[in-house]
């Protein structure tokens, strides 16, 4: 194996065509195909890490900044890429696994129903091919109990793309070039990995350690999230009616050691006008419902998707130009939920004080103290106003981070995952549950952010080794019920063993207060999983 890179940053000067220039790490040695040293490539690094930085001597623009590394993988037993965002499959696969993209789903289909909004699929050329596999942010190789970790030190300055080759035996870790042209004398580091190894743990630990990322304090939670038992269609009454049947279960249990939450989740309001409730389904508003649970002794939690907003919103129809438009000047859809999803501009100044001022008020004037925020990647889906992918990530997180008192928690989804490491106490780590095990078998043709118990409890064995490291993982709810719901006493027992070990969050969706005796015993044991998974 080649510890030491090969590393390509391909730019161009204005008036010239596409240059490159080489460093091979070897001996921090640099080459060009030209000769030239316009870039002002600075090497610097470790025997774990790898750091360039750019100062150009005249005015460039960065195309692409490659690396590859040399890898026995035909020895190896497994691969993992830490998908792109919460809900993209990441678990170990075998190296001569595949990545299907959206191949297997027709394109109508893909369409209709916006696929491909959700996950990578318009910005990377997924390659079907066995041993072509891709991530984001961090992989590493295993064999035996030891693994080779490589992974970015700065998902903020531009996401990082990495690929395999198993043919080749190589893995190239493609950073995101800076969106705007570099100025004479502009300083930017353009690529930083480290390469760790030993047993898993160990070897995400030094990598967190290298980036700097260190969690968040946030006690482990316990109790109810309405999405699962209500969907969308939920009111005072009804909430009301779990709340009690939740406080009655929680009572009875010794939660010191954590805290207890009655989230509501989507339905309150059109999605885009969040201040602008339903009256009629909640007429005394959101507020109403957080002061009960407060009063109850829960944490009040609240569901937003502050970057999205449906067609049939008002603030759709009011203010199209807060919408992110693309390339071609159409509106960015961001999925085919509710009555269509489309992302705003997050850049907008105007959308920036909207967002400011719905946070603003659901945790000071209505009383939330838990923000669950969705479909986070909705900020990030066009590269735009002179920053990457990345950028814009790390400035809508910040954007919601600046906008809540300190105290408030914020549990994100639906967001490129490093991006949310070390900035939010809980992140989902999978995709939604069902009430089945698998959903449908033309279901499973679709894309890899598919609702699914099974690849939900595989993702969340998949990244528990990141939780208590960059943030507490949410696996999702646990369900105990019988009606409506079609899963195995096998299929059971794996959903309860998953989520009372692998994170820090313990919700349900189902009404508390009319489990019976023996599904009271079940939760009771959840309840002491977790309790010592958290070693409490």
């Amino acid at each position: 194996m080649s510890l030491g890179p090969i590393i390509r940053i391909a730019y161009r000067v204005a008036g010239a065509r596409r240059q490159s220039q080489v460093v091979v790490w070897g001996d921090g040695r640099i080459t060009g195909s030209n000769g030239t040293t316009e870039l002002g490539v600075v090497v610097r690094g470790s025997e774990e890490v790898r750091r360039i930085t750019v100062r150009p001597l005249v005015p460039v623009i960065i195309d692409e900044v490659v690396a590859t590394l040399s890898i026995e993988l035909d020895d190896a037993d497994a691969i993992y890429l830490n998908g792109y965002n919460s809900w993209t499959i990441s678990v170990e696969k075998p190296v001569m696994g595949r990545t299907w993209g959206l191949s297997r789903a027709p394109r109508d289909v893909v369409s209709t129903y916006v696929l491909d909004g959700s996950g990578d699929y318009r910005f990377v050329e997924i390659d079907a091919r066995k041993g072509h596999q891709h991530g984001f942010g961090y992989g590493y190789v295993r064999q035996g109990d030891e693994v080779l970790l490589f992974g970015s030190l700065n998902e903020d300055s531009g996401l990082t793309l990495i690929q395999e080759d198993a043919e080749a035996g190589t893995i190239t870790l493609r950073k995101e070039p800076p969106a705007h042209m570099l100025a004479v004398g502009m300083e930017r580091e353009v690529f930083c990995m480290a390469i760790t190894g030993g047993k898993l743990e160990d070897a995400v630990d030094r990598w967190l350690e290298l980036a700097g990322v260190r969690a968040m304090p946030a006690r482990p939670l316990v109790g109810y999230c309405s999405w699962y038992r209500h969907y969308g269609n939920i009111d005072t009454l009804k909430l009301l009616h779990d709340l009690e049947g939740t406080t009655r279960v929680l009572c009875k249990i010794d939660l010191s050691w954590a805290d207890p939450v009655f989230q509501i989740d989507d339905g309150f309001a059109k999605v885009g006008d969040w201040l602008d409730y339903d009256l009629q389904k909640f007429p005394g508003g959101p507020a109403a419902l957080a002061q009960e649970a407060a009063a109850r002794g829960m944490i009040a939690g609240l569901w937003l998707a502050p970057f999205v907003c449906e067609r049939d919103s008002k603030l759709y129809a009011q203010h199209p130009e807060w919408l992110l438009r693309n390339k071609r000047g159409g509106f960015v859809r961001a999925g085919s939920n509710w009555s269509g999803s489309f992302a705003l501009d997050v850049r907008n100044g105007e959308v920036r004080d909207y967002v400011a001022k719905v946070l603003q008020t659901v945790t000071q004037e209505w009383g939330f103290k838990l923000l669950k925020l969705d479909f986070l990647y909705a900020a990030c889906m066009e590269p735009h106003d002179g920053l990457n992918r990345g950028e814009l990530m790390a400035d809508a997180i910040n954007l919601l981070r600046t906008s809540v008192p300190e105290e408030t928690r914020l549990l994100l989804c639906g967001v490129p995952l490093v991006s949310a490491f070390g900035k939010c106490e809980y992140c989902r780590v999978g995709q939604d549950v069902g009430l089945d095990w698998d959903d449908k078998p033309h279901m499973r043709l679709l894309h890899e952010e598919r609702v699914s118990t099974k690849l939900s409890l595989a993702n969340a064995r998949g990244r528990a080794h990141l939780d208590g490291k960059a943030f507490r993982c949410d696996p999702d709810v646990l369900i105990l019920r019988e009606d409506g719901v079609s899963l195995s006493k096998a299929q059971r027992e794996k959903m309860l063993d998953t989520d009372t070990s692998t994170g820090g969050v313990l919700l349900t969706s189902d009404d508390m207060g009319s489990w019976n005796e023996e599904q009271l015993t079940r939760y009771h044991e959840a309840i002491s999983r977790f309790r010592a998974h958290n070693n409490a």
